[in-house]
């Protein structure tokens, strides 16, 4: 096996020594094609910034949270896996694309004509393919914009990072003002049950009922004092006092404890709505810049080193196949008169 391999390898390098000038040729020629033409591609620029998602964009909760410490409401608390996964769908919005498209003229800075068919979906597929952004595996983000002009990729990638504040903030505004309506919503009803109940209260107290635990005790003391002393029209008279109590103390018992919960919960919601309220007129910054953009002073591409010795070597095993067929074809008609030959002998 060893000696057919060596044969076979010693073939190859007979077969290239052979066909040397044609290889040469063609090797040469596409170095220098290749190279002609890596220099009429048009370079472009790559700028990149690296952002942390934070573990909570909510300003009620990170600044009004005092009486529960928890980790995750730290302001200076990084995002996990799962929260930095959640922020990529923002930076790759149809918004931002929208924002750049209108702000940098891309339609025109592109040649494309978005009045034709495709023309729309051609432009943001040539916006998404030059805006590149993807997760490190340090639970960072990398945003790339890339460009003919330096200048330009630096400043739209600046764009991008801006822009990233207003849509989450923009999306949470809507949020917490729809949360505002809805606890003013329950905060009204809730009020008008907190009036029905005290108007209840009112009505219970006009019969004399107002406190029933302090109410039945002094009744109590004074009906056993009546009743020491023989005195017949006070016992009665606190009879009736009795029996009034009896008749609407569970009925107020009842409704103050109502008031009580209504009023607790109608302080819950008013709680809820000014946090709710702050997380809507407040606008923070929803990420951790770790490093700005900055424009480039070396293109990314194209990489002409690589072009020329891709396209040589390319160019150098397509000849050694092409050659490699002629000559077997070549060989064909040798093989053919040498079997004839052994047939008439």
């Amino acid at each position: 096996m060893e000696n057919k391999d060596k044969y076979n390898a010693f073939s190859l390098l007979q077969f290239m020594w052979k066909w040397r000038k044609w290889l040469l040729i063609v090797c040469v020629a596409t170095f220098f094609v290749s190279a002609a033409c890596s220099f009429l591609v048009r370079p472009r620029f790559k700028s990149t910034a690296t952002i942390y998602a934070p573990r909570t964009s909510s300003v009620s909760k990170i600044l009004l949270n005092e009486q529960n410490y928890n980790e995750r409401l730290e302001i200076k608390a990084l995002a996990t896996v799962d929260e930095t996964e959640q922020m990529l769908p923002f930076l790759n919005a149809v918004a931002i694309k929208d924002s750049l498209i209108e702000k940098y003229n891309l339609a025109d800075y592109y040649g494309i004509d978005v009045n034709k068919k495709g023309g729309k979906t051609k432009l943001y597929k040539t916006v998404t393919n030059n805006l590149t952004v993807k997760r490190t595996e340090y639970g960072a983000i990398n945003i790339s914009m890339s460009d003919w002009d330096p200048q330009r990729a630096y400043e739209m990638t600046l764009d991008v990072i801006r822009w990233l504040d207003t849509i989450k903030n923009r999306v949470e505004y809507e949020r917490a003002s729809a949360a505002v309506v809805i606890l003013q919503n329950q905060m009204d009803s809730i009020e008008r049950e907190i009036a029905v109940v005290n108007d209840s209260i009112r009505e219970i107290m006009s019969h004399g009922v107002f406190d029933v635990k302090v109410q039945s005790e002094r009744l109590t003391q004074q009906y056993a004092i009546a009743a020491a002393q023989g005195n017949a029209a006070a016992m009665q008279r606190i009879q009736r006092e009795q029996d009034t109590l009896a008749k609407y103390g569970s009925r107020l018992t009842s409704y103050q404890d109502l008031e009580y919960n209504f009023s607790k919960y109608h302080a819950l919601c008013k709680q809820k709505m000014m946090d709710a309220k702050m997380d809507m007129t407040t606008i923070m910054p929803v990420k951790f810049v770790i490093d700005n953009p900055t424009p480039a002073d070396k293109k990314y591409y194209p990489k002409k080193s690589l072009i020329v010795v891709i396209s040589t070597l390319c160019a150098f095993v397509l000849t050694m196949i092409v050659l490699l067929m002629i000559e077997r074809v070549e060989n064909q008609p040798n093989r053919k008169d040498s079997t004839a030959d052994g047939q008439d002998h």
